[in-house]
């Protein structure tokens, strides 16, 4: 079948030669085996930790964000400070039973006990320059962290739901003194 070097290729030997590897294709495709690999898509592999995903954990940032703002607006308007400081103290209460709820159902976290502790809350945050911006910016952090607690109800087991209601509430009356 073969020819002799500088001779022509008969149609016959060049047809026969690619039906032979057009064949060989096919069968390895057919046995699972191919140059180009296997025409299956790759299998992902995705370790998700349990806890990472639960949403308690934005709740708690959203949170400690909120603390954050609010010791930056009392220390920032000396005349609202009185009217901040219970607000201020609700949210550590509030903080401190999210880290609680986290804390008890992921026993083997070890973020949950560093949580659970109360790791104090500190950064720098910037405020706007007039009283009545920072009571609005304040305001506007309650109405956003209200709406996430409300939202989080949904999803949450009774206990939770019950965690995230009471807090949602709370926030509900913060607006009003804030309004």
């Amino acid at each position: 079948m073969s020819s002799a070097p500088g001779t022509p290729l008969s149609r016959r030997a060049l047809l026969l030669g690619a039906g032979t590897v057009g064949a060989a294709a096919v069968l390895s495709s057919i046995a699972g085996c191919n140059y180009f690999g296997s025409d299956d898509p790759p299998t992902p592999t995705v370790d998700l930790n349990p806890s990472a995903l639960d949403p308690i954990n934005g709740l708690i940032a959203t949170t400690r964000l909120h603390l954050l703002r609010l010791d930056a607006a009392i220390a920032a308007d000396q005349a609202d400070a009185a009217k901040l400081q219970p607000l201020r103290d609700d949210r550590q209460q509030h903080l401190d039973a999210l880290t609680a709820e986290y804390a008890r159902s992921n026993p083997g976290d070890p973020n949950a006990t560093a949580a659970a502790t109360g790791a104090p809350v500190s950064g720098a945050v910037a405020l706007p320059g007039t009283p009545q911006a920072i009571v609005s910016a304040v305001r506007g952090d309650t109405a956003t962290a209200q709406v996430q607690f409300t939202d989080a109800i949904s999803t949450a087991s009774r206990y939770r739901a019950a965690l995230y209601g009471s807090i949602a509430a709370s926030l509900a009356s913060h607006r009003a003194v804030l309004a």
